[in-house]
């Protein structure tokens, strides 16, 4: 699964160098729901979005949206015990990832187009922890260590709607898991969902 993650970072830039395409680099916000069951169970975890985009033009309106973003998510429980004892749960995940959304763009006015895309995305989770901190002390656990049976490839489906005027977009998005990440039998781990994000595109192609 690793292999088919790298192997698709070096045909997006491959393709980048021989295609007419629109490049950008984008930030945003993004909100996930997060059901690990053995990790917390379901969480929806705020955080935020950061990375590249290509855009290739395939035919007239038609283009391939792509790109490599890197998303961080986190959240704290805390578990009041008893009026002298607490436990404190911090949750912290991060994915990279590489969208290929097939899109349609309509331009609607002098330098304003709205685009319509849909598609899979590949996802590589490079830090998954779980921190639990008590009377005792503090205790770490690294999520996808090979002993608890959670996978860190994902892939997910989504759509998304964007707003570009000049050299600037707007987008909105939604993905949803495809994946039951953990091999263990009485376990779930999945996750999905949205962000909105504003990109600066370099140049564009006509």
């Amino acid at each position: 699964m690793r292999k088919i993650f790298f192997i698709a970072i070096i045909v997006m830039l491959t393709c980048a160098g021989k295609t007419q395409a629109q490049f950008g680099v984008n930030v945003g916000y993004a909100l996930n729901s997060i059901n690990y069951t053995d990790f917390g169970g379901k969480q929806n975890m705020n955080g935020f979005l950061a990375g590249l985009s290509y855009d290739f033009r395939i035919k007239n309106e038609w283009c391939l949206f792509t790109g490599l973003n890197y998303s961080q998510f986190g959240r704290t429980n805390k578990q009041q015990i008893s009026p002298i004892y607490s436990v404190e749960k911090s949750y912290r995940h991060g994915f990279l990832e590489i969208p290929i959304h097939a899109a349609y763009v309509m331009e609607v006015a002098d330098n304003v187009r709205i685009s319509i895309e849909a598609g899979p995305k590949l996802s590589y989770a490079v830090i998954g922890t779980e921190k639990i901190k008590d009377a005792v002390g503090n205790n770490e656990t690294n999520i996808y260590a090979k002993e608890n049976h959670i996978s860190p490839f994902n892939v997910l489906v989504g759509f998304g709607v964007g707003v570009q005027y000049y050299h600037f977009r707007f987008k909105f998005g939604y993905d949803f898991g495809l994946l039951n990440q953990s091999s263990s039998i009485d376990s779930k781990a999945s996750r999905s969902g949205l962000s909105l994000s504003l990109g600066y595109l370099f140049w564009h192609s006509r």
